[in-house]
């Protein structure tokens, strides 16, 4: 779509320039006026809008400012306000221009008569088809707030989940770094001088000494190779996981890890629980909300699983049933979901299975940080020993033998 430089009034004596997307300048010009500016110029530029291009695809947009859209335009909702001038309101209230733009298009697409859920599916990467089924169940239905405040507390809860995760590892991912950082400095370039010190004498090195020189001659001389041979294996590691075949070998192996096992499979029992049971009291049917569940799951190889119930599910079978197929659904979700299709009650048993999943996570995340933390500690301080010992012992040698 082409690009539009504009220079445009919002009050007295205030200018704004900017790059929009148009149609043609009559459309520019139309989506300025309703955003509420006063054209002066608005042209047609090619080179700004790719660098706008540019610029908007490098900003991101995180959970949490998509949780504060979707709160603030329930808030403005309830008060009664219409969408499209919500929506108006909102473009001038987001600080990320990446989202303002989309906020403006959502208003856009809504002004030609398309339902907010419509315009929604329009941008797949920010708005996932859970929440454009539930908004599309809330508009059918006349209950559009109600909805938009159960993704509120939806969002907020997945955001507060994986806060608590990524904050455990903040310690041992930093630990680690650090302790690496260290041991390469020592052996590239610290120890290489005591090596020069001990070739200087013809004394009889320990065998632990000896082995420290070969690893810091070698380092000493070719750290920038090694350097790049790291970075080219991470590289590489991280283009194959990108792929579908990489990404789903990786979830295997991450599934047999023994304790990172449990907290993999109950962060994904609570996001299924939770996904699952959100959709269903929306109204959204059960093989919609599987199907909208499976696509939500991180892990690939419990993705296949969500998968395997939905197909037999329809084929007759009940979900509880078709869960026993799948061996990394715990049988205490098996049990509940039993008992949820019994009383008629799957949405909310579904979310009382993740909020207790939603505790055993942050158990879990807790125990393997209480194990990893003290682990790397001892695996940092047996190798910096080592290396520490392997340097002293020759000089303790030698400090002998010129006494003698």
């Amino acid at each position: 779509m082409p690009q539009f430089k504009y220079d445009v009034k919002k009050g007295p004596g205030q200018i704004i320039s900017g790059v929009i997307e148009a149609e043609n300048q009559r459309s520019a010009i139309a989506r300025l006026r309703d955003m509420g500016y006063f054209p002066i110029r608005v042209e047609e530029s090619e080179g700004e809008g790719k660098k706008d291009t540019l610029r908007e695809a490098l900003i991101r947009i995180s959970l949490k400012e998509r949780n504060v859209f979707f709160r603030q335009l329930a808030n403005l909702s309830e008060s009664g306000m219409v969408i499209t001038r919500a929506l108006r309101t909102l473009v001038d209230q987001t600080n990320n221009p990446k989202l303002a733009s989309i906020i403006d298009q959502l208003r856009e697409d809504v002004q030609k008569g398309s339902s907010l859920a419509e315009a929604m599916e329009k941008h797949p990467k920010l708005f996932p088809a859970m929440y454009c089924s539930m908004i599309r169940a809330g508009e059918t239905g006349g209950m559009l707030e109600e909805v938009l405040w159960r993704i509120v507390a939806f969002g907020e809860q997945e955001e507060e989940l994986r806060g608590k995760a990524i904050s455990a590892m903040i310690y041992p991912a930093f630990l680690s770094v650090v302790g690496t950082a260290a041991i390469f400095i020592l052996l590239s370039f610290v120890f290489p001088k005591f090596v020069t010190i001990f070739e200087t004498f013809n004394a009889q090195l320990p065998l632990p000494t000896i082995i420290v020189m070969g690893i810091c001659n070698f380092m000493g001389k070719w750290w920038w190779a090694i350097l790049i041979v790291v970075g080219l294996f991470i590289a590489s590691i991280v283009s194959y996981v990108r792929t579908d075949q990489g990404r789903k070998r990786m979830d295997t192996l991450v599934l047999r890890i023994p304790v990172l096992k449990g907290v993999i499979q109950k962060y994904e029992m609570a996001k299924f629980a939770r996904t699952l049971g959100t959709l269903l009291d929306n109204g959204v049917p059960v093989l919609t909300a599987l199907r909208i569940t499976a696509d939500t799951m991180t892990n690939r190889v419990v993705r296949d699983e969500v998968s395997t119930i939905h197909i037999g599910v329809t084929e007759g079978e009940s979900m509880s049933e078709s869960m026993r197929h799948t061996p990394h659904f715990p049988p205490l979700v098996m049990s509940m979901f039993a008992v949820g299709e019994e009383s008629g009650r799957i949405g909310s048993v579904a979310k009382r299975v993740a909020d207790a999943y939603d505790l055993e996570v942050d158990r879990a995340v807790r125990a393997m940080m209480a194990l990893l933390e003290p682990l790397l500690i001892v695996i940092m301080g047996v190798i910096v020993g080592f290396l520490v010992i392997a340097m002293l012992l020759p000089m303790l040698t030698l400090s002998s033998t010129i006494g003698a």
